[in-house]
């Protein structure tokens, strides 16, 4: 079984232990730099972030993005939604097809 993780505040994390998911909760962006470390070399396969600890990482992150493991995955924490999330989610969609099939006809 895959080792999943999820770094970010508190209050989203400690839910998603109840699924088997380790939460590790940070409350800085060098506890978020740390513990981003820490689950990659902890052989974490799936590693869920907070749009807080993805803005604290992104180089950590963009340094493992053409590599199969660990799959980097940000969500937004219980304080809502920034907007980041879908755009990785919109960059890792248009990367693998080669085309930006997600785009509305409008400007972004």
């Amino acid at each position: 079984m895959s080792k999943i993780a999820f770094i970010g505040d508190r209050d989203s994390v400690l839910g998603l232990r109840a699924l088997g998911v380790v939460a590790m909760p940070v409350s800085t962006p060098e506890e978020a730099r740390a513990g981003f470390g820490a689950a990659v070399a902890g052989g974490y396969a799936i590693i869920f972030v907070t749009e807080d600890v993805y803005e604290a990482c992104a180089d950590q992150i963009a340094e493992r993005r053409d590599q199969a493991l660990p799959t980097v995955t940000v969500l937004p924490g219980v304080k809502g939604s920034r907007g980041i999330a879908a755009k990785e989610i919109h960059r890792a969609v248009s990367a693998a097809v080669g085309a930006d099939i997600l785009a509305g006809g409008g400007s972004e």
